[in-house]
């Protein structure tokens, strides 16, 4: 058998493909510049972008109609045909519309009034800008797959698993499936949070898959004990307080050792409710547990590699001087100091220690590049021995690191978006340079991680360069440090391991439809446990 993710079978039946972050962010900008006639730069879009676009998105896989959420607010008639909603719907909407028909208009109504009126637009015109492309985002795609008449399922049998909250989009793929006759479902609950009879309600926790179970039939018997009646089973439970983050990692050693955990293998479990502290716990782990699987990718904002990164989007625009001829010492000393510079030249740490000798603190490119070697040569009129000539030569690794009269920044600031564009591509390219040296220079001597993570960074500021090469993204260098550092930020790189053998180690999301005899709980605080949600949407919440 097959399989995949739910994301995975709607892009399998669809025309198009889902495009990454910032494109998508690009070209919702360009339709709100065509829509509003408002100049605004992408810089100071960016933020609203990306609010936008999650709203399209959760209109999309709701199933929702664009035009009657953005309708016009000033017009209250637009509401005389609401039959779709119910009673109480209706009545929340007329007493958030009743803040628009006010005659005395503050500011801040005016701007939402302008920018509203024109989200339908909007969200026309940039779908069809996608579609044009043979792209979508992901609300675009399911909504296209959820509606589409025609599809191939090349499959006898699908079954569904484990899932919890539906989206719309989602429940028309079951339906349609489960008409076919291909589908079948497994629901994972537990009767301590579900109705105890048809007239009682169920918790929070159960309250979504209590009313798919009338639409999606369980395969198993949910009268089970044995599978349904498991949180009432006694079960021994023990609260720790710890002072730091830390100090909890380091509970796993003993932890793991208390009881002889670890001999159980994959029945023992370590969950991490902030899965930021998967350093200090793969570090923590005892030398018993031999075989470990990480469900949790390693963030590629934690590698050497990204600070490096970072460290020369600072030495080549905050850190340079008239014009690409000087660099701040600040800036310089952590490059000539980083890890990862050894690789690209050895002379690094003796420049960096000539600057700090010799109290340089705005060095340029020749003391930065040029190293002094030592010539022993002997003249034919010099009879007791060689003279010393000291010479200086120029090193091609630091050359790279610091190019001559290179100004990344006053190309920036130049007027005209074109011209601006092009001190980000060459930045972006002068940095690609430098980590695929790194990683050509260090592939005999490096391990998977170290070429994994150079690889992932690669990967990254190519595509970047690729955009504001075909002018999608014009942004300023501040703009475009905050994006690389954001999609560095997501960015992970996966661990491979056996997920039926050894201890398991994951974040709270990977638990589900997983059973386990021993669980240790980290960071089980408020803000983590349950994760504290971002709800901001240009969608009021009582439209939403």
């Amino acid at each position: 058998p097959a399989y995949i993710t739910i994301s995975d079978l709607f892009r399998r039946h669809s025309q198009l493909q889902v495009g990454d972050p910032i494109k998508l962010i690009c070209d919702i900008h360009k339709s709100f510049i065509k829509c509003t006639g408002l100049n605004e730069t992408l810089d100071h879009f960016y933020g609203w972008g990306q609010l936008l676009l999650a709203d399209f998105d959760d209109i999309d896989k709701n199933m929702a109609d664009a035009d009657k959420i953005f309708c016009n607010l000033k017009d209250i008639h637009e509401l005389d045909d609401i039959s779709y909603l119910d009673d109480e719907q209706r009545d929340m909407l007329k007493r958030f519309f009743a803040n628009f028909s006010d005659d005395q208009e503050s500011e801040l109504k005016r701007r939402f009034l302008s920018l509203w009126c024109h989200f339908s637009d909007i969200y026309h015109d940039y779908n069809s800008r996608l579609a044009e492309q043979g792209l979508g985002y992901e609300g675009a795609v399911y909504r296209e797959v959820a509606t589409k008449e025609d599809i191939d399922f090349k499959y006898d049998r699908y079954i569904f698993v484990g899932f919890n909250l539906l989206q719309q989009v989602e429940q028309k793929l079951f339906t349609r499936l489960k008409k076919m006759g291909k589908a079948h479902f497994y629901w994972d609950f537990d009767e301590y949070y579900m109705p105890r009879h048809k007239t009682s309600s169920a918790t929070d926790a159960g309250h979504y898959i209590a009313q798919y179970l009338e639409h999606f039939p369980n395969e198993l018997d949910t009268r089970s004990k044995d599978i349904y009646a498991q949180m009432r089973q006694p079960k021994s439970i023990t609260y720790l307080s710890a002072a730091t983050e830390n100090i909890q990692a380091r509970y796993v050693s003993h932890w793991l050792r208390d009881g002889e955990r670890y001999k159980d293998g994959r029945h023992t479990a370590i969950v991490m409710c902030d899965e930021n502290i998967l350093l200090p716990v793969m570090h923590s782990l005892p030398t018993e547990a031999d075989k470990v699987n990480i469900t949790s990718g390693f963030p590629l904002g934690m590698t050497p590699v990204a600070s490096l990164v970072t460290q020369l989007f600072d030495l080549y625009t905050i850190g340079s001087r008239q014009n690409g001829a000087r660099y701040r010492t600040q800036y310089a000393g952590k490059v000539l100091t980083h890890p990862y510079t050894h690789y690209i030249s050895e002379n690094a740490k003796g420049i960096f220690k000539k600057l700090k000798d010799e109290h340089i603190f705005y060095p340029d490119n020749k003391t930065l590049t040029y190293t002094t070697v030592t010539d022993h040569t002997q003249l034919p009129d010099q009879a007791d021995g060689p003279s010393v000539h000291p010479l200086t030569s120029a090193d091609e690794g630091l050359a790279l690191l610091f190019p001559s009269g290179t100004s990344f920044t006053s190309v920036d600031t130049a007027q005209g978006s074109s011209i601006r564009n092009t001190g980000n591509i060459a930045l972006l390219h002068h940095i690609c340079t430098i980590v695929k040296t790194v990683g050509v220079k260090a592939k005999a001597e490096s391990d998977a991680l170290f070429q994994e993570s150079v690889f992932r960074m690669y990967t990254i500021l190519n595509r970047i360069e690729q955009l504001a090469s075909s002018g999608d993204l014009d942004v300023d260098i501040t703009t475009l440090r905050r994006l690389a550092k954001q999609l560095i930020g997501t960015t992970t790189i996966p661990f491979h391991g056996e997920p039926v053998v050894g201890i398991q180690v994951m974040g709270v999301l990977e638990t589900r439809n997983l059973d386990f005899n021993h669980v240790l709980l980290l960071s089980c605080n408020e803000g983590n446990m349950p994760k504290g949600v971002n709800d901001a949407s240009f969608i009021p919440y009582s439209l939403r």
